[in-house]
């Protein structure tokens, strides 16, 4: 089969078609990153600020329950991905679940952990109480700087 110019140019544009494809899907991937000596420590306490012993408390695949004090273990976190911008491998988010019978399950999104550092994080959670409440979400904002660079970039 002879190569005509035409044949070489459909080929090279189908080419061109699926490393776009590919490159977009990359580019909105959220790739996690090995990071070090990173940590996130949970306390859950109630509505009144008291602490709630045994709660389950999920943080991707791994549960661990909290102690009478309300507390979870400190939890590695080997590595990190970041939602809002897969670039950035300075800080990351994680999901956060806290589930105790008697209490509305609590969500966390979002919950912005920094690479080589522990985060300390409350989550207060609601005693169910007849309402159709299913759940509580919470979604926490990206840090400061990353907010004023978008704002400046939009200026």
């Amino acid at each position: 089969m002879k190569a005509t110019f035409k044949n070489v140019a459909i080929a090279l544009a189908i080419l061109v078609v699926v490393v776009s494809v590919l490159a977009a899907v990359d580019a909105n991937s959220n790739m996690a990153v090995a990071v070090a000596n990173t940590y996130i420590k949970i306390a859950v306490v109630d509505l009144d600020g008291s602490p709630v012993h045994n709660a389950k408390v999920t943080v991707g695949e791994v549960s661990f329950y909290t102690d009478n004090k309300g507390l979870s273990p400190s939890i590695e976190l080997a590595t990190l991905s970041n939602s809002y911008d897969a670039a950035i491998t300075e800080w990351g988010t994680v999901t956060v679940v806290v589930e105790k019978d008697g209490y509305v399950p609590t969500f966390v999104f979002n919950c912005v952990v920094y690479n080589g550092q522990t985060r300390k994080l409350t989550v207060r959670t609601y005693t169910q109480d007849g309402s159709e409440l299913p759940y509580v979400s919470y979604v926490e904002s990206p840090p400061d700087g990353y907010v004023q660079e978008l704002l400046s970039a939009n200026n």
